[in-house]
């Protein structure tokens, strides 16, 4: 099983066994608005890593901004349906 250790800081994500900063791993933008996503695109290697990972500890999630989240949670679910489409899609023969 795949777990990802991430963290808002720096600092933080020394201290964390293969830790990372979340805004580096997750491709999460610095302006982040309302209708913000991750720049992941859905073939990428991270796209493929996060469909295949179980856990995300997730380390100075509480002072981080909640638009980070929800672009992370937008990001997230346009990787899933795109995965999903592509393994449901009919094969149609002419």
């Amino acid at each position: 099983m795949i777990a990802l250790n991430i963290a808002l800081s720096g600092i933080a994500s020394l201290l964390l066994l293969g830790g990372k900063i979340s805004h580096s791993t997750f491709c999460i933008p610095l302006a982040i608005n309302d209708e913000s996503t991750c720049n992941i695109n859905q073939e990428s290697l991270c796209a493929k890593l996060l469909m295949e990972t179980k856990l995300i500890i997730w380390d100075e999630a509480p002072i981080m901004n909640k638009l980070c989240f929800q672009a992370f949670d937008r990001t997230l679910r346009d990787i899933i349906r795109a995965s999903d489409e592509c393994v449901f899609l009919p094969s149609f023969s002419v």
